[in-house]
């Protein structure tokens, strides 16, 4: 079940908030001080990894989706660009340091207090592939061995698009 977000005291000063129309929207806001408490989304950035006619998938080792097949990929830290976040996370998880291509797609989820995954392509530049970090496997597949068990919208999405040659 979705946690309901609640901003009760001012991170600024921390005096008990209210809630008051604020742009629209009921948002918890400070009488002390005038803070006003936006709630963002998360964000994540994934990289679809090509080499010739394979793509390179991650079985996940935690939850979400933990023992199913997905991109490889993760929350982009708060001083850290996209980019940087999926090569990061492409090392972490396969071992491999990757080039980002070009910007595939942005996928947007209203569950659970909304998140905003950002997709790269992506091609290997070194590295040793590995299962690292939350990966408990990684494996290249073709176009005729890919799993039945993958998760993530992001991820059924893009592979689709590039069983249907939008991709690659």
């Amino acid at each position: 079940m979705p946690q309901k977000r609640a901003g009760n005291f001012c991170p600024n000063c921390g005096n008990k908030t209210e809630q008051h129309d604020h742009d629209g929207r009921m948002r918890p806001m400070c009488p002390s001080c005038g803070y006003v408490i936006y709630f963002d989304p998360k964000v994540a950035a994934i990289a679809f990894i090509t080499d010739g006619e394979r793509v390179l998938l991650i079985k996940r080792g935690v939850e979400p989706g933990l023992g199913q097949w997905a991109l490889p990929g993760g929350y982009v830290e708060a001083d850290e660009d996209p980019f940087g976040a999926a090569r990061r996370e492409a090392l972490e998880e396969t071992g491999l340091e990757i080039h980002v291509d070009l910007l595939l797609d942005i996928f947007y989820r209203k569950q659970d207090g909304g998140a905003i995954t950002i997709a790269y392509a992506a091609h290997r530049i070194g590295g040793d592939l590995r299962a690292g970090d939350d990966a408990q496997a990684v494996q290249w597949f073709t176009s005729e061995t890919l799993p039945q068990n993958t998760v993530f919208t992001s991820t059924r999405t893009l592979l689709a698009r590039w069983l249907a040659g939008e991709i690659g």
